[in-house]
């Protein structure tokens, strides 16, 4: 495919405000610049950084209005030029946009943020490369270089808490895993998770210091914020870290001073978009290999509770936020196979739906 064979205008999802729903809308098809490449998108999650970014709180600002999708897959269909993007034309590629994100049907990317797909991988896996894997390398890595043999995983019974969990198992950190429901807390113990607290127990605080205790937990990873970070540094050991990453519950941190000076503990920020941009290139290409592996069944295999037409995916967003812990929604322009087994395919679901759909498959 050519840049004059293209179609003039396409089909994109808009977010026109901080915080406004999504819009379905016809764009004019963007062309690459130097350096770029042209994808023609397959697929593309939504992530909790996504619903940030729609919100204007995300430490990469843009300008409103613009398409969301920090990360995805598609093929290459047309190169601006340069030896990079000549060499990936035709390829099926993983790749994470640093302007206008993929969930429309083509986007402009840096050739150097594509990352070729083996042909072991389909375009659903492939979607889902960058962020939640790195993740999970990150935070197994911070362990290790603190002489960390467990932790603390807030929102672990979503996608991340789990690839985080697996990893951590690989690498021989023990993980101690937080989620908001006892449902929940009861799912992942059929599936064989030893360590497992849902907050709303009636001795969640008791439990997990003495949880703390037993492992001598001195570090936390932090996707909810508000009161839990308090929580989290009343029940970690002295000389304990948090790294805070998230704030779903819409709340500033809170912790009382006494606690910190003390106890001697440490609170800090992590953003996945610094840390991957200080690996050298070598390392960043070792971190590929990596995670193409462990898409194959090792720690990255990702649930799909649902794949959304673009077309139909102006709400996809809600129901990805009220449903996290069944799994990854994904956005798809449906022009490439997936490779995802009984993954329900069509319009976006109520939360009802998506449950009776999850709980029939399970």
């Amino acid at each position: 495919m050519s840049i004059d064979t293209l179609p003039e205008m396409m089909n994109a999802l808009i977010v026109p405000a901080p915080g406004a729903p999504l819009e379905l809308r016809r764009i004019p098809t963007p062309s690459p610049g130097p350096g770029e490449v042209l994808v023609r998108v397959a697929a593309s999650p939504i992530n909790p950084s996504d619903l940030l970014m729609m919100r204007g709180d995300y430490g990469q600002k843009r300008p409103f209005p613009f398409v969301p999708g920090l990360e995805g897959s598609g093929r290459v269909v047309a190169s601006g030029g340069g030896f990079l993007g000549r060499s990936i034309k035709g390829k099926l590629v993983a790749c994470a946009p640093e302007r206008d994100g993929l969930w429309q049907e083509y986007a402009v990317v840096s050739a150097k943020r594509c990352v070729p797909l083996p042909s072991t991988i389909s375009a659903g896996p492939g979607a889902m490369s960058f962020v939640n894997p790195l993740t999970a390398i990150a935070f197994v890595e911070e362990a290790a270089r603190a002489g960390r043999r467990s932790a603390v995983s807030t929102a672990a019974g979503g996608a991340l808490g789990r690839m985080i969990r697996a990893r951590g198992k690989e690498k021989g950190v023990t993980i101690i895993n937080v989620v908001r429901r006892s449902e929940q807390a009861a799912t992942l113990r059929e599936e064989g998770v030893q360590h497992v607290l849902a907050t709303d127990m009636d001795n969640f605080d008791a439990a997990l210091g003495e949880r703390c205790a037993q492992l001598d937990c001195r570090l936390a990873f932090d996707a909810v914020g508000g009161e839990m970070t308090s929580r989290l540094a009343e029940a970690l050991r002295p000389d304990g870290e948090i790294l805070i990453y998230g704030g779903l519950s819409d709340e500033k941190p809170a912790i009382d001073p006494a606690t910190i000076i003390f106890k001697g503990l440490s609170v800090r920020g992590f953003w996945l978009t610094q840390w991957s941009a200080e690996k050298s290139f070598l390392r960043q290409v070792m971190l590929t290999r990596e995670i193409h592996a462990a898409l194959q069944g090792g720690f990255a295999e990702t649930r799909v509770a649902q794949v959304v037409p673009l077309i139909e995916g102006a709400s996809a967003p809600r129901l990805y936020a009220e449903n996290m812990s069944l799994g990854k929604v994904l956005i798809s322009t449906d022009t490439e196979e997936l490779g995802l087994a009984d993954v329900p395919t069509g319009p976006t679901k109520t939360s009802k739906d998506l449950l009776f759909s999850a709980a029939a498959a399970a």
